[in-house]
C-alpha cells in the first residue's frame, strides 16, 4: 500500500442524524438533533481510532437559521477529511407548517488521510407497478405495489465512493421497504467501483448478508466471516432492536477483527461496526481492539 499504513481500522456506523434511539422515527425528527449528543458521537468515534468512517443518516440542515452540519461537525472535532453524499431534500418547517429552513439527509466518509478523489451517485429505485414483496410474503407491503404504497415506503437512497491510500471506500444505506428494490441497489453498489478496484463497502444494507437480495456481493469478502462469526449469529446484531444489518465487505483487501462495538449505547439505534482493512493479501498482524 502506498501513501498510508499496511493495515487501516475502518468503521461504519448509522448515527441516525445524532437525535438519538427513539421509535418511531419522530416527526419534525430535525428538532432532535443534539449538539451534545453528535459531540458524545464524535468522543466514542475517537476512541475507536479508525482510520476511514462511512456514516449514514447524516444530516446536514438549516434550522431556524442554525446550521447543523453532522458530518462537517464530526470531521471538525476528529481531524479528518470529510465527503457527504446527500440522498434527499426536505423542508424544516414549525409546528404552525410554515417552512423555517431546509435540509439533506445522506451517507458520509471520514478519513485521517486525505480523500484523493470521490463522487456520489443515485441508487436504482424499483418500477412504480413493480411489488413490495411477493404475495404472500411476510414482510411488510406483501403483494402492494410501490405506487399503492404510502409515501415513506421509499426514500431515493445513494452511494458515496472515495478514495483513501488506493481503497475505494463506500457507504451507502439501502432501502428499508422492497427486497427487489434493494437486491437493484445491491448490485449498482457492488459494481460501483470496477472489477480490477481494491474496495470496502462500509454500509446499512438493512438486510442480514444471507438475505437473497444482497447476492452481488457473495463474491467479496465477509468482515464478520472472516472473524468467525457466520450469518444468523448474534454476534452480528448492530441495532437495538436485534437487526443484523451493518456490514464491511471487502474486495481486493484483506479484512481482519470485524465486530459490533455495542459500548455506543444508545447514542444511535445502531451499533458501530469496527474492522481492520490491508491492501496486502497476506494479514497484517491486528491492531489491538481499543
Amino acid at each position: 500500500m502506498t501513501d498510508g499504513p499496511a493495515t487501516l481500522r475502518v468503521a461504519t456506523w448509522n448515527i441516525r442524524a445524532a437525535i438519538g434511539p427513539e421509535k418511531p422515527f419522530p416527526d419534525r425528527w430535525w428538532r432532535l438533533i443534539d449538539a451534545g449528543r453528535l459531540r458524545a458521537i464524535g468522543d466514542f468515534l475517537a476512541g475507536i481510532d479508525a482510520d476511514v468512517v462511512a456514516l449514514q443518516e447524516v444530516a446536514l440542515a438549516s434550522r431556524d437559521g442554525e446550521l447543523l452540519d453532522n458530518a462537517g461537525e464530526l470531521a471538525r472535532h476528529l481531524g479528518m477529511d470529510v465527503r457527504y453524499g446527500a440522498t434527499r431534500t426536505f423542508p424544516i418547517t414549525a409546528p404552525d407548517g410554515l417552512v423555517t429552513g431546509a435540509g439533506c439527509f445522506g451517507n458520509a466518509v471520514l478519513s485521517r488521510q486525505p480523500i484523493s478523489s470521490w463522487r456520489a451517485s443515485m441508487l436504482p429505485t424499483a418500477p412504480a407497478d413493480a411489488l413490495i414483496e411477493p404475495a404472500g410474503s411476510l414482510a411488510e407491503g406483501a403483494g402492494m405495489r410501490y405506487r399503492d404504497a404510502p409515501g415513506w415506503f421509499r426514500e431515493p437512497r445513494t452511494l458515496l465512493v472515495t478514495d483513501v491510500a488506493g481503497i475505494a471506500f463506500v457507504s451507502t444505506h439501502l432501502s428499508h421497504r422492497g427486497s427487489g428494490e434493494r437486491s437493484l441497489q445491491a448490485t449498482a453498489t457492488a459494481e460501483s467501483v470496477g472489477p480490477a478496484r481494491a474496495a470496502v463497502v462500509l454500509a446499512d444494507l438493512n438486510a442480514p448478508i444471507e438475505a437473497p437480495e444482497l447476492a452481488a456481493f457473495s463474491s467479496w469478502t465477509d468482515g464478520f466471516a472472516v472473524a468467525g462469526v457466520p450469518p444468523g449469529d448474534d454476534r452480528r446484531v448492530s441495532t437495538d432492536d436485534g437487526f443484523r444489518f451493518d456490514h464491511v465487505l471487502g474486495r481486493g483487501v484483506h479484512v481482519s477483527g470485524c465486530r459490533v462495538v455495542r459500548e455506543s449505547g444508545d447514542l444511535s439505534d445502531h451499533y458501530p461496526v469496527v474492522a481492520d482493512v490491508a491492501v496486502d493479501a497476506s494479514p497484517s498482524p491486528p491492531r489491538p481492539n481499543r
